[in-house]
């Protein structure tokens, strides 16, 4: 830039009034948190794109091998997804920790384990009579379905002894699918 406009630009900031300026002044800030935020991120979009190209050259590895896409190799592949009925003992104590974490501890505890001979799973029913606020119900079974990917929330039955209390009974049915063992 040579010191003639260099010498005009200033004499114009110099124009300018109090609003002008600080306008201005917010647009550079803008631009500066703007370039923060942005470098770090085209440094891991660019680690992205030589990951991509790693796999691209990894492909012609893989080309050619058989993939079964039978309904029965689906079903294995789904069934070895669940977790075993020798960890049904473990999946409870996460739920009961998950309850503990949001304020919710439970009584009791009822369980059943049925098993289907026809099928290669099995189910962990659980009944769990909680009291709390209901907004940590909702996190709890949240929490839940988020953590154990095999469990399905068959049942909640919701009661509040007065209308502007924030205590609320819970009573839930909760399912853990499980694969049994040996199979």
């Amino acid at each position: 830039m040579s010191v003639g406009k260099l010498h005009k630009l200033r004499y114009r900031l110099r124009q300018l009034d109090g609003l002008s300026k600080l306008g201005l002044g917010l647009l550079a800030a803008c631009l500066l948190v703007a370039l923060a935020y942005a470098w770090p991120h085209a440094r891991a979009l660019q680690q992205l794109k030589l990951d991509v190209a790693a796999m691209h050259r990894a492909m012609p590895q893989h080309q050619g091998q058989w993939i079964d896409r039978s309904p029965q190799a689906s079903l294995n592949a789904f069934y070895q997804f669940l977790p075993r009925e020798s960890e049904a003992t473990t999946l409870l104590n996460q739920v009961l920790d998950i309850a503990e974490q949001h304020g919710l501890v439970p009584e009791k505890v009822d369980y059943t384990l049925s098993r289907q001979s026809s099928a290669a799973f099995s189910k962990y029913q659980l009944s769990l009579p909680l009291q709390g606020q209901y907004l940590d119900i909702r996190r709890f079974i949240a929490d839940v379905m988020n953590t154990l990917p095999s469990a399905a929330l068959n049942d909640i039955s919701l009661k509040r002894e007065d209308m502007l209390s924030d205590h609320v009974e819970a009573r839930l049915k909760l399912t853990l699918y499980l694969r049994k063992d040996g199979q």
